[in-house]
């Protein structure tokens, strides 16, 4: 079976918002109930992550049956040996591009450097580990199918030449979109960053699959830092801190 392209971005574009308003429903259900606070946010988050999951599913049969895909698709895949590649050096980037961005976001822009929205998914994610599923694994699916492959993936179809006109246009669009869905305004130039190395990725291999992986990748080692090995990474932060007083008051105590 078959599927128009525009039938695949208007089942993108709901199926999305199912999965980002489905946890209302639980908690309206069992408001007046005797659950815990806990139970009623493992409840709700285990909706969201079962949406998610059956969302991803059909998102990816009728994705991989369009009739009429875009140029980029249209074009000829690069081979798997490269796409592996890429998807592993994707991690890296998106990684390296965020410290970068965040760096600049906080010195130049003069913009908090921990980001609300992550560090309250983070929050979450150690109460009810359920979220994790949904933040690794189903979330980027789902946000790189429509910040990328539907909204980028469209502008950048419909601006034919130059390309990297078309490029630049599609990458700015996209992101400001995926900084607003994420409610987290401040941050914008660290969505525009990612959105370039994401959409880079896409164009480069004419796959989708790519930037979906390096997205996995990048927020997995966000949730390793923050929830796995959070007293670890706290621990080296302190002692490093202390080093670097006691270094200070060493070259201090030298030249007074």
């Amino acid at each position: 079976m078959q599927f128009n392209r525009l039938t695949v971005n208007i089942a993108t574009l709901l199926l999305f918002g199912v999965v980002q308003t489905i946890a209302i429903i639980p908690n309206s259900l069992y408001a007046d109930s005797d659950l815990s606070k806990i139970t009623r946010l493992e409840i709700s988050l285990t909706w969201m992550a079962t949406t998610a999951i059956i969302s991803v599913l059909l998102l990816w049969y009728m994705n991989s049956n369009i009739k009429n895909p875009t140029r980029l698709e249209k074009q000829t895949k690069e081979p798997w040996v490269y796409v592996i590649f890429w998807c592993i050096a994707g991690i890296f980037l998106a990684m390296f591009g965020q410290i970068i961005a965040a760096l600049a976001n906080t010195y130049i822009l003069n913009q908090p450097m921990e980001s609300g929205n992550t560090q309250n998914l983070m929050k979450l994610a150690q109460e009810s580990h359920i979220l994790i599923i949904y933040i690794v694994l189903a979330g980027p699916i789902l946000e790189e199918l429509i910040f990328r492959k539907l909204i980028f993936g469209e502008i950048y179809n419909m601006i034919k030449t130059p390309k990297w006109l078309s490029f630049i246009i599609a990458v700015l669009v996209s992101s400001f979109v995926f900084s607003l869905a994420h409610s987290d305004p401040a941050h914008t130039l660290i969505y525009v960053v990612m959105g370039t190395v994401f959409s880079g990725l896409y164009v480069l291999t004419k796959r989708i699959i790519v930037p979906i992986v390096a997205h996995m990748g990048m927020n997995g080692i966000v949730v390793l830092g923050q929830i796995v090995f959070k007293d670890q990474l706290n621990e080296q932060i302190e002692k490093q801190s202390q080093i670097s007083n006691l270094i200070y008051h060493t070259i201090i105590h030298m030249y007074s």
